[in-house]
Formats: C-alpha cells, sequence, structure tokens
C-alpha cells in the first residue's frame, strides 16, 4: 500500500442517516471517502432503538426519492442479512 493509497478526500465522523448521506452523496460526486462510526450498528437511532424514519404510512410506496429509497433498502437488507 502506497501512501496515495491512504490518502481520502472526505472523512465523514458517524454513521446516522444524515452521515450516511453526506458519504453516498461525496461518493457520487468521484470523492475518495471514509465513513467511520463508533458503534456496530450504522443509521444512528433509526436502527439502534428501532425509531421509524417517516411517520408518514404511504412512505413505502411513493412520496421518496430514488436515493431514500435505495437508502432505506439498503439498511433493511443489511439488517436482514446480519440479524435475522
Amino acid at each position: 500500500m502506497t501512501h496515495q493509497d491512504l490518502q481520502t478526500d472526505v472523512l465523514v465522523v458517524g454513521a446516522g442517516l444524515g452521515g450516511i448521506a453526506a458519504a453516498l452523496a461525496a461518493a457520487d460526486r468521484g470523492a475518495r471517502v471514509v465513513l467511520t462510526e463508533e458503534h456496530r450498528w450504522i443509521g444512528g437511532q433509526l436502527t439502534s432503538q428501532a425509531v421509524p424514519p417517516d411517520e408518514h404510512p404511504w412512505v413505502e410506496r411513493f412520496g421518496v426519492t430514488a436515493r431514500y429509497r435505495a437508502l432505506r433498502d439498503g439498511i433493511r437488507d443489511v439488517y436482514r442479512r446480519r440479524y435475522p
């Protein structure tokens, strides 16, 4: 591994929803991103305490961006696979 391999453009500290969104947005723009989280869980309160991300009953079918839908689906997928 060289010194250049260790460089990053963006460091995001905290993998709550805001941190994840920031890391994804930076990566989409071509930045080399490091996302860190002190706990074993990602998603912050949303996933660690089962706090619902949004209360609207229709959010499962429409009314969100493709990015937000992918984030919700991705987080659910991680926990379905790791914690059946």
